[in-house]
């Protein structure tokens, strides 16, 4: 059991592209992500795509080279391929806050859940910019500020946080499992 990782032969925005997967568990997946420092947004329901460069760090960190026809084969064995119509599609911006001055109120656009781990970020909200997204049944709030972003307490239960350069902080939820 195991990460792997294709090679990079998917053209897309300039560069060429691989499949991230495990053949074990989605935890594992984005257990390993996260320790190459992949936005959680960029998660496809049963693979990260990534660039060459970011493939190249997966193998340096363990990840097994596979060619793709054997990537899929593992991950179908071990239950983990959705179907293209179970995959969770794109983000959709669905509310944007910039330079507000104070914590915004995104209580009324977001899932509770996540309004509440808002709380728990510390920002310059003269500068920071928080932008909202949907898909299906996830939602994601996003903080950026180059000057600084942290957490600054505990978020709550089946709030997923990454912090990224400490520049930008991502929140998930899936309202299937918190409400």
């Amino acid at each position: 059991m195991a990460v792997l990782v294709d090679e990079a032969v998917w053209p897309w925005r300039g560069a060429r592209w691989a499949h991230l997967v495990s053949d074990e568990s989605v935890a594992e997946l984005h257990a390993f992500a996260d320790r190459l420092g992949l936005r959680r947004m960029s998660f496809q329901g049963d693979h990260y795509d990534v660039p060459e460069s970011v493939r190249d760090r997966a193998l340096a960190l363990g990840a097994e080279p596979v060619r793709g026809r054997d990537l899929v084969r593992r991950l179908r064995g071990a239950g983990l391929r959705l179907a293209a119509p179970e995959r969770p599609g794109a983000w959709e911006e669905v509310g944007r806050w910039t330079d507000v001055g104070f914590r915004p109120d995104v209580a009324s656009t977001l899932l509770p859940v996540l309004a509440t781990a808002l709380e728990a970020v510390d920002a310059d909200w003269a500068t920071a910019r928080t932008v909202a997204f949907r898909r299906r049944v996830e939602w994601a709030l996003v903080v950026e500020d180059g000057s600084a972003v942290s957490l600054a307490g505990p978020v709550p239960v089946g709030v997923d946080a990454r912090i990224h350069d400490d520049r930008l902080v991502e929140l998930l939820a899936d309202e299937r499992g918190v409400r």
